[in-house]
């Protein structure tokens, strides 16, 4: 009797200490003081790049790649008396010696557009329908299908994915994935805040500036130097822009920003580019992050930055047939005639982590200059 009235009691004492440290438990993780505190996530985007499918045989382009200037030019007939008659270059083929730059809409070209014929592509499903039938905020168009199973918009494709120069190797391609590390108005940060969990979690709070400084290359190879201090430029706050989003297994979606502008230098042109409905899907790394940023771009806005180009036999197309493709497959917010002032545009990104530095708050001062 007295050994089983001390396993009894033992048994007790057992159970009385365990619901002890359940509820010291309970308490520790209720307190706020004890709570694993939130974690900020800084990048600086490296390379940003068109997001549209190609292969080396440009089998997706109805008819190959585009004829450039000069084959446009050499299409048309007595182009040499025209030449004569107006001077200029192999540039000037409006009936007056415009050039398609400038004067996109009189230019005509003898040559057909190439279409890009692909059902494949890459982008995000920007409308919210499955077929691309017009809506408040955009116009009939014809989706692409994403790897994933997805319908997807992004016209933007559709006018450049068929020009040479606008491919991985071609020259206005190669040559900005340059001039995005290389120059600092192509800085562009990005800011995750209040994370909790970088595999899930259900909120955080996404900003995206303007930097100011140069990215620091790794020796010997095309890398960055990671977690170097990346300076907001506050001179220009209508960069700066903030959004709610979410982590999901390791990808961050956010939610879209109304409207986004962003500098950019493209092949030594200046000006900004203009999103309507900005998202990001990027998946997060020990080494940084890469996805997509999609949404619709501001067309007057777009051919501000390539009429300035000087670039167009080189990259092998026509500047009057590229106008006219743009305004022909925009699908995004029309006006009040019904042509559409945007077109869905999908980038790829690939960003390395930085600390992103904000700019020191006003001090006050603890004594004047005559003490």
């Amino acid at each position: 009797m007295i050994v089983g009235t001390g396993s009894r009691r033992n048994t007790l004492c057992v159970a009385a200490g365990t619901m002890f440290l359940a509820i010291l438990r309970l308490a520790h993780a209720a307190d706020p003081s004890t709570a694993k505190p939130s974690k900020t996530i800084g990048l600086a985007v490296t390379d940003w790049s068109y997001a549209f499918v190609e292969t080396p045989e440009a089998k997706e382009c109805s008819l190959g790649l585009q004829a450039g200037e000069v084959a446009q030019f050499k299409a048309q007939p007595d182009f040499m008396e025209h030449r004569e008659k107006f001077g200029g270059t192999f540039e000037n083929r409006g009936p007056n010696g415009e050039k398609g730059n400038f004067s996109p809409t009189v230019v005509q070209d003898a040559l057909p557009w190439s279409e890009l014929v692909t059902s494949r592509g890459f982008g995000m499903n920007l409308d919210g329908t499955h077929d691309g039938h017009a809506t408040a905020k955009s116009c009939k168009h014809e989706k692409f299908l994403s790897d994933q199973g997805e319908q997807v918009d992004h016209q933007l494709a559709r006018v450049i994915g068929c020009i040479q120069g606008f491919r991985t190797t071609g020259l206005t391609g190669s040559f900005y994935r340059s001039e995005v590390p290389n120059f600092a108005i192509n800085r562009h940060l990005i800011e995750i805040k209040d994370v909790d969990d970088e595999k899930d979690d259900p909120s955080v709070e996404v900003w995206i500036y303007k930097g100011i400084d140069q990215l620091v290359r790794t020796p010997g190879s095309d890398s960055f130097v990671p977690y170097t201090s990346q300076r907001i430029d506050m001179r220009f706050p209508q960069f700066t822009l903030k959004t709610h989003g979410k982590i999901v297994d390791g990808v961050l979606i956010t939610d879209p920003i109304p409207y986004a502008r962003f500098p950019i230098r493209e092949t030594a042109n200046i000006g900004e580019r203009r999103v309507r409905d900005l998202r990001l899907q990027l998946r997060l790394t020990d080494s940084g992050a890469e996805g997509m940023l999609a949404g619709y771009e501001d067309v007057a806005a777009w051919w501000n930055i390539k009429s300035k180009g000087v670039t167009p036999e080189l990259d092998k197309y026509s500047p009057a047939g590229m106008y006219r493709a743009l305004h022909r497959y925009a699908d995004g917010y029309p006006d009040a005639s019904g042509q559409c002032t945007a077109i869905s545009a999908a980038y790829h990104i690939k960003a390395i982590p930085v600390i992103v530095v904000h700019p020191p708050a006003k001090q006050q001062r603890l004594s004047s200059a005559a003490n």
